[in-house]
């Protein structure tokens, strides 16, 4: 006896071009392990309906370190086969059925997969995302922050601006006085220029 049947899920077979050449078909799902040091293996069995594709699960040690605890792996089967050679698949443990499935093609994988999308799509439609916690609300206090910038800064601008006219109106009689100063002073030096030296008179 090999024992309870473990636990199986998401059972898929899927016929498609494969390379090098040709149809293959492809069997995958996942088995509940009670050890990291073991593996499923599923090999082709004798099976009635020549439709019918016939497996069997079996569970052996591999070469992972063993790890007492409970874990998911895969299990596949490959096989080159013709162009609907199979419409099903079934899994046995021990002679019993723990799975049946069909066998889908690419074209139905696909059409399968834009279907479930939808469906998807369709059921979370609207749904915001949560919240993220401990944040207070931003829309309420961001109107406040920004007018209570913007009027700082309308008064350091406007402080600067009389400071610096301040600044330009001191420089500007200091400025016309020098010039006014330089244009005497060379009056002066042209009138000196012109005006005959006068004799020294004799004693």
């Amino acid at each position: 006896m090999a024992g309870p049947a473990p636990k199986t899920k998401n059972w898929i077979a899927r016929e498609n071009a494969h390379k090098p050449k040709g149809l293959h078909i492809i069997v995958s799902g996942q088995v509940e392990l009670s050890n990291a040091n073991l593996a499923p293996r599923l090999t082709e069995s004798a099976e009635r309906n020549p439709k019918h594709l016939g497996l069997t699960l079996s569970i052996e040690k591999c070469r992972d370190p063993g790890v007492a605890v409970r874990l998911w792996k895969n299990a596949l089967f490959h096989k080159e086969v013709k162009a609907n050679q199979y419409d099903s698949v079934t899994v046995r443990w021990d002679g019993t059925s723990i799975a049946q499935f069909p066998v889908i093609d690419d074209r139905e994988y696909y059409a399968k997969l834009a279907q479930q999308t939808k469906v998807l799509n369709a059921k979370h439609q609207g749904k915001a995302g949560p919240k993220p916690a401990g944040k207070p609300a931003a829309k309420k206090t961001a109107p406040r922050k920004a007018a209570k910038a913007a009027k700082k800064k309308k008064a350091v601008g406007g402080w600067a601006k009389s400071k610096k006219a301040a600044k330009k109106a001191a420089r500007q009689p200091a400025k016309k006085a020098a010039k006014k100063s330089a244009v005497k002073r060379f009056v002066k030096r042209i009138v000196k220029a012109l005006t005959p030296a006068k004799k020294k008179k004799r004693r």
